[in-house]
Parts: structure tokens; C-alpha cells; sequence
């Protein structure tokens, strides 16, 4: 049994069985987010042994208010779409509808409630791998930019083994072609940068679909 570090939980796979039998492209995105989770788990903790300080916590959200180069790979496109429609209710859903209507680039995440994420079990991996050591983020600082040296570095080989997860859904599936898709990175010309995409057709997709369930989603 691994014991779990003092400053980290360690991660588990995210789990919808009835949704994953009927949502034929959600096993292998809750896959990739899996092997990311544990990617930075593994690495911070290397990290935290060093004697480092990581200085992120639920509640500090300082980076969805600050950055505005957050990119978005389309199989998390559609894994928002789907989490914000199917998953989210109450005032929470509300909330997400509505800034999602009014958003405009330079506003914080749309997806930011309360200071917290509206929508962590789905957020993109840019945000999974975004850490920060020795101390809290001053109000509008970019860490990457300001003190660099506090900022994880994701392992480079097991995120180019997250994302080359991605490359059947784009039915890139031979050996040969994986590898030179990862070397060339050609997926990258699929990204796109959560705060310059049109949030309104997700909007109004939200107001068409109602959720009234009584759905109860962990946040951070």
C-alpha cells in the first residue's frame, strides 16, 4: 500500500460507468486524464522530497483569473461540453451558464466559481500540470513568467504519453504514424486557447438542456 504524501492526494481514475457505456469516446479521455494526474503526482512529489513547498491549494485561483493562453486539445473540447451539459446543476449550472454568455477574452475562467473550479474532474490538462512551489501567487502575477524556477516541469516523456493517447480519436493509429505525429506535434495545430473559443453555443446548449437531477459533482 503507497502511503499518500501529506501535501498530495493520490490520484484516481475518474469514473461514469453507465456514461462510459454510451459515450464511446469518455473511457479514453478519463484514461488520459488518469495517466496525467499521475504523471504530476509522481513529479511533485519527487519535488516535495527536495524540500520544496508546493503552494497550490483548493480555494487559491489565481491562475484562472490571471492566464489567458490556457490551450485545449478537442477531445477535451467535447469532454467540457459534455461535463458542463450532462454533469452540472443546480446554481452551479446557473453560474457557469451565465458567464459562459457574458464571457470575453481578458475575464477569468468561465469556468471559475466561488474561486474554484466549476468543472475540476474535467479540466484540461494544461491545468493539471500547472503547479507552483515556495509561495501563493501574488494577485495578477504569472509565476511562469515572474519566477519561473517555482513553476513544475511536467515529465516531458509521460506527457508526450498522455497526449499520444489522443491520437486514435484523430485516427492517427499506426505505430509509425503515432510516433511521427509526437515528434512532428502535429496535434498542436488542433489546439485551441480556452479564452479565445466562442463560449456561447455551450451557453445556450446549457439553457436547451435542463439538468434537473439531483447531480452531486466534486469540485477541487
Amino acid at each position: 500500500m503507497k502511503k499518500k504524501h501529506t501535501q498530495l492526494r493520490i490520484p484516481e481514475r475518474l469514473a461514469y460507468p453507465k456514461d462510459e457505456k454510451k459515450v464511446q469516446w469518455l473511457s479514453l479521455l478519463l484514461e488520459i486524464y488518469y495517466l496525467a494526474d499521475k504523471s504530476v503526482y509522481e513529479g511533485l512529489r519527487k519535488e516535495l522530497k527536495k524540500g520544496k513547498i508546493l503552494a497550490c491549494a483548493c480555494g487559491c485561483s489565481n491562475c484562472c483569473s490571471t492566464h489567458t493562453t490556457i490551450p485545449v486539445y478537442p477531445l477535451e473540447m467535447i469532454g467540457l461540453y459534455w461535463y458542463v451539459i450532462e454533469k452540472i446543476s443546480g446554481k452551479r449550472r446557473y453560474q457557469i451558464q451565465s458567464q459562459l454568455h457574458d464571457f470575453s477574452i481578458g475575464n477569468s475562467c468561465p469556468f471559475l466559481v466561488n474561486e474554484r473550479c466549476g468543472i475540476h474532474p474535467m479540466r484540461p490538462m494544461a491545468c493539471r500540470f500547472f503547479n507552483v512551489f515556495s509561495k501563493s501567487c501574488l494577485e495578477k502575477e504569472d509565476p511562469f513568467y515572474t519566477r519561473r524556477y517555482d513553476v513544475f516541469t511536467p515529465n516531458e516523456a509521460t506527457k508526450n504519453k498522455a497526449i499520444a493517447r489522443m491520437l486514435p480519436f484523430h485516427g492517427i493509429v499506426g505505430k509509425e504514424q503515432q510516433e511521427n505525429a509526437i515528434k512532428s506535434g502535429s496535434l498542436n495545430e488542433t489546439i485551441q486557447n480556452l479564452h479565445e473559443i466562442d463560449w456561447q453555443n455551450l451557453s445556450e446548449r446549457m439553457k436547451r438542456t435542463p439538468h434537473d437531477h439531483n447531480c452531486k459533482t466534486k469540485g477541487c
